[in-house]
C-alpha cells in the first residue's frame, strides 16, 4: 500500500470514529416532556401532534457505543421532537429490534395538565 493509500484509510477511519461519538443530546426543556409506554394512559383527552421516530446508531459505531447511550439518544431525540411539535407526551410504542441501532416510534400529544 503506498503512502497516498495509508493516508486515506487513516483519514476514513479516523472520520468514522469520530462520529461515534454523536449521541443525540437533550434539549432544556424537554425533561418536562412525559413519556409513556402503549397501554400505559389515556389518551382520549388529548391532541395528537403527529408521529414521531427516535434512532441512534449506525453500522459503522454501534460496536463502540453502548445501548444504554443509544436509547437515551433515541430517547432525547423524541423528546426534542415532542417539544418542536408543541407535544407534553411522547405515546411510546414497542421498540423495534435492529442489531445496529435502537429506533423507537411514538405518537406526540399535547395533554391538559392533570
Amino acid at each position: 500500500m503506498n503512502k497516498v493509500n495509508k493516508l486515506s484509510t487513516l483519514a476514513t477511519l479516523l472520520a468514522c470514529l469520530g462520529l461515534t461519538a454523536c449521541v443525540s443530546t437533550a434539549n432544556q426543556n424537554s425533561e418536562s416532556v412525559a413519556i409513556l409506554w402503549e397501554g400505559q394512559g389515556e389518551m382520549g383527552l388529548c391532541q395528537l401532534k403527529g408521529n414521531i421516530i427516535g434512532s441512534q446508531g449506525h453500522w459503522y459505531d454501534y460496536l463502540f457505543i453502548s445501548n444504554k447511550d443509544l436509547t437515551q439518544g433515541a430517547i432525547n431525540q423524541l423528546r426534542n421532537d415532542a417539544l418542536e411539535r408543541d407535544a407534553n407526551t411522547i405515546y411510546l410504542f414497542k421498540p423495534k429490534a435492529f442489531a445496529t441501532s435502537v429506533t423507537i416510534m411514538a405518537n406526540v400529544y399535547d395533554c391538559p395538565a392533570s
